[in-house]
């Protein structure tokens, strides 16, 4: 549905257009949205080289708790903020989005609400918004454009 060439304000709008008639559409678009926007950060602003990230860090990595260790390890310590510290609402999706996700993903409930959709699809894009915003502010354009492409693992500052 989205490609990595579309702008992130395109992908929000198509986004919060499902959550009126389609709230389990709009909760999955969401959370897809804000995953490949931590993981492309990580790929962009990590350490190591794109294909040791993409194949050693990243492939088993699922979950909020699972992609704060990795950007913990790729990230923070090159460049000093926490996913939780980037995130401003990180606890709210790691305890609330995140589970409702993984519910209506596993069928585990039933059909949510759109009134409760919405406060996760709205955490979930204020979260995808800032860490595109600290990407930006370290030089990296994380949609539009492919990533750039690092063989080596940098060196340390």
């Amino acid at each position: 549905m989205f490609l990595a060439n579309d702008r992130l304000e395109w992908r929000h709008k198509k986004i919060r257009s499902f959550l009126p008639r389609e709230p389990v559409i709009a909760i999955l678009l969401t959370a897809v949205d804000f995953e490949w926007s931590i993981r492309r950060s990580i790929i962009a602003l990590g350490t190591n080289s794109n294909r040791h990230i993409r194949d050693s860090v990243l492939r088993q990595c699922h979950g909020a708790d699972a992609y704060k260790e990795a950007w913990k390890i790729e990230v923070k310590n090159r460049l000093g903020r926490s996913l939780a510290e980037v995130v401003p609402n990180w606890e709210f999706i790691r305890k609330e989005a995140f589970v409702l996700r993984h519910q209506v993903v596993h069928g585990d409930r039933g059909l949510p609400s759109t009134k409760v959709t919405a406060v996760s699809v709205a955490a979930f894009l204020a979260g995808s918004v800032a860490i595109e915003e600290f990407a930006r502010n370290q030089g990296i354009e994380l949609f539009g454009a492919r990533l750039p492409i690092r063989r080596k693992a940098r060196q340390a500052q």
